[in-house]
């Protein structure tokens, strides 16, 4: 253990971060690859080097965390909401021209639990306005739409590497830009103001690292994430959010780039990464095949069986309840998004939003709950997963 951790409190040479960015850029066979603090720090740095009009409007889904609305707005942007479609829980394009948006200069698209937007229509909306389209990868790393990776579809991408995401390098960021101009100005933004990590910061993140592969598994998952969240509003450990940020304050050293612990946890992520892309996919089979033998929908998409979900979205009508439930009986249930800007408790109004202008979104934060798919899950806590549900959660 202290070898390991003398190992990665060192910084690593610039040939480690260099390679764990160009394994990205070969992943994904385009784009450059900047390597960030957190997802929402890609966004920002990609929307502040593309230079848009201050106060112009970003499209995204109302079915989001309220770190995304955050980053448009401390990047001098407006978030503009679009309900989603009840069926992908992504943005509906049938609603893109519900409203006028004349000062709409971007649009986010969130591939939400996994699941691919609908490109196409967007695509089409985006270039007859000449507006970017900006991925939103960070339930996604390997889906594929139409045969393309998603995170190659707009002019950049940004990803998290939260511990619950498709790729964790304990709560770093990925931004991959496929515009060659808009990478220079990124590049120079990032050599300008980003901040390098601390030791000691890159000390707690790996303590981090360790505990949680040591602790967290199917089981211990809710307590373990209950603890966490403690220790976070205690100042003890370093949390994906700040509770300044929740009431959208700007957190200390936000614009900073990847620690060396995590750029070496994700050079080792990528050994794997076509291990949990498979494994995932046959997670989202199974769950996909028995959730409408137990008499819950299944998602209505296309060939979802073949995705490679990060969570696999059910709706059930006591929420609470099958939470609360889990939690105590160590069964892993997830809830993204108790409201439509994730976390509960965020004050929406400050982010723009205005009660009732998705529905379709408030509706889902009140039913939806999702199921791991994450390499831990093995087929037998799957099965008790699914045993769980079946016996305590009411189909919506």
């Amino acid at each position: 253990m202290t070898d390991v951790l003398a190992e990665d409190t060192r910084a690593p040479s610039r040939g480690a971060a260099d390679g764990f960015a160009a394994q990205i850029e070969a992943f994904f066979g385009q784009g450059r690859c900047f390597l960030l603090a957190k997802g929402r720090v890609g966004l920002y740095a990609g929307l502040r080097a593309m230079n848009l009009p201050r106060d112009a409007g970003v499209v995204m889904p109302g079915y989001t965390c309220m770190v995304v609305p955050s980053a448009v707005q401390l990047a001098g942007l407006k978030p503009v909401y679009v309900d989603i479609h009840p069926e992908t829980y992504n943005l509906d394009p049938a609603l893109l021209d519900a409203e006028r948006h004349d000062d709409v200069a971007a649009i986010i698209v969130q591939h939400t639990y996994g699941i691919p937007c609908e490109m196409e229509p967007i695509e089409s909306w985006a270039q007859a306005r000449g507006v970017p389209i900006i991925e939103d990868c960070c339930h996604t790393f390997g889906v594929r739409y139409g045969g393309r990776l998603c995170g190659t579809l707009g002019a950049f991408s940004f990803m998290s590497g939260q511990w619950n995401k498709p790729f964790s390098t304990g709560l770093g960021g990925i931004l991959l830009v496929n515009d060659a101009g808009l990478a220079e100005a990124v590049e120079r933004l990032v050599r300008a103001e980003a901040v390098s990590p601390g030791r000691f910061r890159n000390l707690v993140l790996k303590l981090q690292i360790l505990a949680h592969q040591a602790l967290v598994r199917p089981s211990t998952a809710g307590l373990v994430m209950r603890l966490y969240r403690w220790l976070t509003r205690r100042g003890l450990a370093i949390g994906s959010s700040t509770r300044g940020e929740l009431v959208g304050e700007v957190p200390r050293s936000y614009f900073a780039t990847m620690a060396p612990c995590q750029v070496r946890r994700g050079l080792r992520e990528m050994v794997r990464i076509d291990e949990n892309i498979r494994h995932r996919r046959q997670r989202t089979a199974y769950y996909h095949q028995r959730l409408s033998q137990l008499g819950f929908a299944p998602l209505g998409v296309p060939e979802a069986e073949e995705l490679p979900l990060l969570r696999y979205p059910v709706r059930v009508a006591n929420k609470e309840e099958v939470l609360r439930r889990a939690e105590r009986a160590g069964v892993e249930i997830g809830s993204w998004f108790e409201v439509p800007l994730h976390p509960a408790g965020t004050r929406m109004e400050d982010y723009g939003y205005r009660e009732g202008c998705c529905p379709h979104a408030e509706t889902a934060a009140r039913q939806a709950v999702n199921l791991p798919t994450h390499l831990k899950v093995d087929p037998s806590t799957a099965d008790r997963t699914l045993d769980f549900l079946a016996k305590h959660a009411r189909p919506a």
